[in-house]
């Protein structure tokens, strides 16, 4: 448009494997035009599911860009089919879902829903099990409590070592700078921590919302937007939970967070404003407060650590 059980026999999580000799191999792969070549020459290269999977979700992310202009002109995608049987009625979504992941190999550019599928299909091609989860994800502070009922991604799960990995290899492939899209590569969205997956992405079926948490997509959209490199720090913002602030001239806001290094470069900034401000900062045993005065009503709080932006909030 992250996971889910402890294994007393799994130690540690895919983040903390090393992959650097797969990326380095898939790095030298081909601009693969057909899915079945690329699941090939992975099954050829690569012994463990751990890193075949590694291979088709780094491929996927370095090699195929994000269409940003179907993403602001969306395509209509409705699909009418006659069946008679469910046999049937997955064999024509089967086929449906296989021509968007041709399109996308023949093109090299795709939306949530190419990546998604292009990533299920080569795991099917590879025998190993996978799915693609829709959902809800937010990216700017405009969307800050205001919950959408309609999903607007698309994601995977795949299962390893008995227990489901969440990874988005979209959000993996880079990012938009200035109406350009710029490919580079993010590992935190492979391998999503499960404590996290609910701070971006929101899936639809109930099923793995159980596996995930206990949130409501009102509270899901309610909370603060955070910053990748926030997210994959060993940061945690603790107060306030909720990404609406209710400020007035006499009232400052407060931000309490844990692991946060006080010698960190931190500044904030309210839209409109021209230049960025420090807070006051405000060191206690375990923990680390920011001070923020004349807070800004009707605006957006962004929250900068280190010059990387880390958080944003709504206040009214």
């Amino acid at each position: 448009m992250k996971s889910l059980l402890f294994f007393l026999l799994f130690v540690g999580s895919l983040q903390s494997q090393n992959f650097t000799h797969v990326d380095n191999l898939v790095g030298k792969y081909p601009n693969f035009s057909r899915v079945e070549d690329l699941a090939n020459k992975i099954a050829k290269d690569f012994t463990s599911e751990e890193d075949k999977v590694r291979a088709a979700f780094y491929w996927l992310a370095t090699t195929i860009r994000y269409n940003l202009k179907e993403y602001y002109n969306p395509s209509q995608r409705s699909y009418n089919f006659r069946y008679s049987t469910e046999a049937e009625k997955q064999q024509k979504l089967q086929a449906i879902k296989d021509k968007i992941v041709a399109t996308a190999f023949a093109t090299k550019y795709g939306v949530c829903e190419e990546y998604a599928q292009a990533f299920k299909k080569i795991c099917d091609l590879l025998g190993i099990e996978a799915a693609v989860i829709s959902g809800n994800v937010r990216n700017v502070p405009q969307e800050i409590g205001k919950p959408e009922k309609a999903s607007n991604h698309a994601w995977n799960a795949v299962k390893l070592n008995d227990k489901w990995v969440i990874l988005d290899a979209t959000w993996a492939a880079g990012y938009e700078y200035n109406g350009r899209w710029v490919q580079l590569f993010n590992n935190y969205f492979y391998d999503i921590p499960k404590h996290k997956i609910l701070k971006t992405h929101y899936p639809k079926d109930t099923l793995w919302l159980l596996r995930f948490g206990r949130m409501s997509v009102t509270e899901f959209y309610n909370q603060p937007i955070y910053g990748n490199l926030f997210l994959n720090s060993d940061v945690e913002l603790i107060t306030p939970q909720t990404g609406i602030l209710n400020v007035s001239p006499s009232k400052e806001i407060r931000l309490k967070f844990k692991n946060l290094n006080a010698n960190d470069l931190i500044f904030y900034t309210f839209n409109g404003q021209r230049y960025a401000q420090k807070p006051i900062i405000l060191v206690e045993k375990e923990s680390t407060t920011l001070l923020i005065k004349n807070a800004k009503a009707n605006s957006y709080l962004n929250v900068f650590i280190n010059k990387d932006a880390a958080l944003q909030f709504k206040t009214k």
